[in-house]
């Protein structure tokens, strides 16, 4: 019998990818994992890829059936790490909420995306202070039907998105879709979903104190996004993080 809570991860390594998911994603699973067995959640980790898509991202579209039987979904991506101190995010928001949290990291990036999709939704402007990232959402099952929408919309001009040069894949025609259908975002405070944290100054500790070696992000975040940097540091960042939190044995 189901669970009434899921968590859904796609993690899949892809030939269009010069650097392996599952080489970081590792440590995004364990961490999931353990968060996840610490709350009663189920977990889903979709490790194989649909053909229809040229890309590994848009299986996470799937949850619009993957999710079905749940009272609430939160959909994040292998690039994360979730704290085993955090709370049950659960407990946070009702089965009516589609939560994110707000990305305005890169304007120039967020204002040419949006530009480059707007003929998808000509009666939409998208407004920029309800954008979210989309690498962690949570959301109660009403909502589901969101995600098959996005999916229509991609299968039906998928070389025209797939033709797309930057801007990011689904992100931007996720807020669209989330828009245009006049869902209600409940933005999320940002230690739910830590962006760019090489442009924050949160990646070093107080060293001045000579206390505690934990970095800023560590202490006063609950998900950590890997994202925003070169993706080639990716991994031994994700590894030496995961290394650094289990050695925090308050925490279990």
């Amino acid at each position: 019998m189901k669970g009434k809570n899921l968590i859904y991860i796609v993690a899949i390594d892809s030939d269009k990818s010069q650097f392996k998911n599952s080489d970081y994603a590792q440590y995004s699973l364990l961490s999931w994992e353990l968060w996840c067995k610490k709350n009663s959640v189920d977990l889903i980790v979709n490790r194989e890829h649909d053909p229809r898509f040229t890309f590994p991202i848009w299986n996470k579209e799937k949850i619009y059936e993957i999710g079905k039987g749940y009272d609430k979904i939160g959909i994040v991506d292998s690039d994360t790490i979730i704290s085993p101190n955090a709370p049950n995010i659960f407990d946070l928001f009702t089965e009516d909420d589609f939560c994110g949290v707000g990305d305005l990291c890169d304007i120039n990036w967020l204002l040419s995306s949006i530009d480059g999709r707007q003929h998808f939704f000509p009666d939409t402007n998208l407004d920029i202070s309800q954008y979210f990232n989309a690498g962690v959402l949570f959301l109660g099952s009403k909502h589901l039907t969101v995600f098959e929408d996005l999916l229509n919309l991609y299968l039906n001009n998928q070389d025209a998105i797939d033709g797309i040069k930057g801007g990011g894949k689904e992100q931007t025609l996720l807020n669209y879709v989330v828009q245009s259908s006049g869902v209600e975002v409940k933005l999320l405070d940002p230690s739910w979903n830590l962006l760019s944290m090489h442009r924050k100054n949160i990646i070093r500790n107080n060293w001045q104190l000579n206390i505690d070696p934990a970095p800023y992000f560590i202490k006063y975040a609950y998900i950590w996004h890997f994202t925003g940097f070169p993706i080639e540091h990716r991994t031994n960042f994700m590894r030496e993080t995961w290394e650094l939190v289990t050695n925090i044995k308050q925490w279990y």
